[in-house]
Parts: C-alpha cells; sequence; structure tokens
C-alpha cells in the first residue's frame, strides 16, 4: 500500500503507516478500507510525498484526508451502476425544470441549450456507451462523462446542493438529478438526436465489452507489437475498459500485463476475452470498485465493494492468491500495471 518517505522506516513515526492501521482497525469509515490505488494524479501525489518529506506532515488525519480526497476515474463497471441506478427515475420521466452553469469542462455546458433542447421533454432511454451516459429525450439526447471526479446523484429538492454542482435537473416526479463534477474533468452536453453518433467521444468506440464481440476485437489488435495492457485500454479496441479491470483480466488469462499482443496465442486472446467478461460482470455484482472516501459512488450515494476480491490490482508486495509469489509493480505508459510473474507468462 503506502511505503514510507523520507528515510522514516518505524511503523510509529509514519503517518502513513498509521493511515493502513487505522483502516485495519476500522477506525476510519468503511469506505476506507478499499485504499489501495497507487495511481493518484501525480501532481497531488507528489505533493503530499514531498510535504511528508519536509516533516509538514505528521498526524494521522492530515495524511488521510490528503489521501482520501484524490480522485479515482470511473471505468465500465461504474458507469453501469450509476446508469442502474438513474433509470428508474429518469426513462418515462418529463424534465420540468432546468438549472446549468456556463461552465468549462471537458465540454463545456452552455444553459440555453440545455433549456432549448431537453426542458419540457420526456425521457425515452438512458444508455451506456464505453463510460459514456446518453438520455435519449423526444426531441434531443444529453450525453455525460463522469471524468475523473463527476458524479450524477438522485436529490430532493429541499435537500442542500454540494458545491461543484453544475446541472440539475428536475422531473416531474419531484426528484432532481443533478451532475456534480468537483475536477472538472467531464462532460455534460445536449444536442439533437441526428448529431449523437457524430459525436467525437462516441463515433471512434469499439464494441462493449460486456455484449460486444470482444473475441473479434482482440482479433483484430492481435498484430499489434504494444503491450497486452495497453492495447486493452485503448477504447477503439474495447470501449469502456479501464485500468483496474485490465488488470484483473490479464491475472485471471494469465497474461502478462508487458507481452506484446502479438506474441500472445489465439487460444490465450480467447481465454482473454472471456476473462475480460466475467471480471467486469463480477464488478457488476459486486457494485463496482470504490477505492478510497469520495471515490465512486452510484446515484443514491451507495458505494461499491468489488475491491475487496482484486487479485492484483493495488497489492504490490502482497502474495499471490494463486501461487503465493510476490505481486510486482511496473510502470507502463504512465499507469501502474500489478501481475504476478510466476502465474502470468
Amino acid at each position: 500500500m503506502f511505503r514510507g518517505y523520507g528515510g522514516r522506516s518505524e511503523p510509529g513515526d509514519n503517518p502513513f503507516f498509521q493511515l493502513k492501521l487505522a483502516v485495519l482497525r476500522g477506525e476510519i469509515g468503511a469506505w476506507s478500507s478499499l485504499l489501495s490505488d497507487p495511481e493518484p494524479p501525480a501532481a497531488r501525489y507528489c505533493a503530499v510525498r514531498n510535504r511528508f518529506k519536509k516533516r509538514e506532515l505528521s498526524s494521522l488525519s492530515e495524511c488521510a484526508w490528503l489521501v482520501l480526497t484524490l480522485p479515482v476515474m470511473p471505468e465500465l463497471p461504474e458507469v453501469e451502476i450509476v446508469r442502474r441506478s438513474l433509470e428508474p427515475h429518469m426513462v418515462g420521466s418529463r424534465v420540468v425544470e432546468v438549472e446549468a452553469r456556463a461552465i468549462k469542462l471537458r465540454e463545456g455546458i452552455t444553459p440555453a441549450h440545455w433549456s432549448d433542447r431537453i426542458l419540457g421533454t420526456r425521457v425515452i432511454a438512458l444508455e451506456r456507451r464505453g463510460k459514456y451516459l446518453i438520455a435519449k429525450a423526444e426531441r434531443a439526447a444529453a450525453l455525460f462523462h463522469l471524468g475523473m471526479s463527476g458524479r450524477m446523484v438522485l436529490r430532493r429538492p429541499e435537500e442542500p446542493r454540494a458545491p461543484h454542482t453544475h446541472l440539475v435537473l428536475r422531473f416531474d416526479h419531484g426528484i432532481e438529478v443533478r451532475f456534480i463534477d468537483p475536477r472538472r474533468f467531464g462532460a455534460a452536453v445536449v444536442m439533437d438526436l441526428d448529431r449523437l453518433e457524430a459525436h467525437s467521444g462516441l463515433a471512434s468506440l469499439g464494441p462493449d465489452p460486456l455484449d460486444g464481440d470482444v473475441e473479434g476485437a482482440l482479433r483484430a489488435a492481435g498484430h499489434s507489437r504494444s503491450p497486452i495492457r495497453s492495447v486493452l485500454l485503448d477504447q477503439s479496441v474495447l470501449a469502456g475498459l479501464g485500468n483496474i479491470y485490465a488488470n484483473e483480466a490479464l491475472s485471471r488469462a494469465g497474461i502478462s500485463p508487458l507481452r506484446r499482443a502479438s506474441a500472445i496465442a489465439p487460444r490465450r486472446m480467447r481465454a482473454l476475452a472471456d476473462a475480460i467478461r466475467a471480471v467486469l460482470t463480477d464488478a457488476l455484482e459486486a457494485g463496482g470498485t470504490t477505492l478510497r472516501d469520495g471515490g465512486f459512488v452510484n446515484a443514491a450515494g451507495e458505494g461499491g465493494y468489488f475491491s475487496v476480491n482484486l487479485a492484483v490490482y493495488g497489492r504490490e508486495g502482497e502474495p499471490c492468491l494463486r501461487c503465493g509469489g510476490s505481486i510486482v509493480r511496473r510502470v507502463l505508459s504512465g499507469r501502474s500495471v500489478f501481475y504476478c510473474p510466476k502465474c502470468q507468462r
């Protein structure tokens, strides 16, 4: 999990170690037991590390606050869980009020577009493509991406609004859907239905790993000389697959994330396709992966529990659950990969 910095090795002197102990003892909340993500954004992580080296951080509460507020990007299962939790409240309901802030996100919100195209219309479908959510209304479509810190939550109008609430859709049954994005890497755009398929975020997406032709996608990418983990993160190959589940699927298939795609035999590629579907299905059944307080939650504010089933991700130095060997972490294209060198070839 966390290593000591600045030459400190005694557990009692290391607030990161204290944080881990507090997590194990259940002294910080239930979600904090999912503090295992080793890849927070580089700038924030370096800031925490450097402040610790300078002895500016010395308490459990200071380290906990900095670590627990680091964002995690939702992947396919998390976005699908948000869709499922929103669907009963959106589909078949009419938008009776819109409040939109003109703010710069990945794709900025234009208040006039939301009022003109969504207000007064009924939502007829809520779909997911990769990591995008698409709300199709009678005369327009709303496209959402959660980015690093975005959330879509259900609230009653009288409930206070969280900071960074950029968009509020109130429906005829009285419930509001609120789009919240503190770090503004998400998207919330509305467009005419006939322009949806041409949107740049959707046009290049590969098949969906849950119900698409995963075997065909991997077969087509099998000529690539790139490491297989990099191939799996290419959204034009498989839409929505992210780093956590790519690592886990490769572990289940017994394939090293560093192996070139072109060097993987067809039968192993078929095993990988099966592993991808299985790990995503298991994650959905567990409610997704929440790695820390303030991380992923569904529209009702509930976290997921798949992290307790992670075989390799975030487990550097810990024993492999299959052979007992040590889990290794490497950095590939700026992202961490985790694998067991004995089991994964």
